[in-house]
């Protein structure tokens, strides 16, 4: 395995753009953590005590992960941890209910100001959505062709 030190400093780099996606610096170091860990799996006190982090602020960024699909835990037969590990299939799939989820909330935004006077705005959102039902029907196109190879 590669220096802790050398570790370390790429998992902060990483966590600080993890943080860039709306996470919080704990979730972006934990993250960060177990994409650059090998083997790939940690258990909870490893993850603790390499970002020498508060056992209740790893544990609410496992438990959010967890909850949201994109970290998944694993056990070893005689040993009672819980190895944490990315779901990279969960990761995925969260990513694509991410895009349906937002093109509902657009939808429902422009039902709501069906009776707006603000049609210039209104015209604006609806490109949006337009956009945004486009891309994300060319996203799925494009995994259901990745999903065939």
């Amino acid at each position: 395995m590669k220096d802790e030190a050398i570790l370390k400093d790429k998992v902060e780099k990483l966590g600080v753009s993890i943080e860039k996606y709306g996470r919080t610096p704990i979730e972006g170091r934990v993250f960060a953590y177990l994409l650059l860990s090998d083997p790939p799996y940690r258990s909870f006190a490893d993850i603790v005590e390499f970002l020498n982090a508060g056992k209740s602020s790893v544990s609410n960024a496992v438990n959010m992960y967890l909850k949201e699909g994109t970290l998944t835990y694993r056990t070893f037969s005689g040993d009672r941890k819980r190895y944490f590990m990315i779901d990279v299939d969960g990761w995925k799939k969260g990513f694509e209910k991410s895009m349906s989820s937002f093109n509902l909330l657009l939808e429902d935004v422009l039902e709501f100001r069906a009776e707006s006077k603000s049609k210039e705005f209104n015209d604006d959102l609806r490109q949006l959505h337009e956009f945004q039902t486009h891309l994300s029907d060319e996203i799925r196109k494009t995994i259901d062709k990745w999903n065939k190879s």
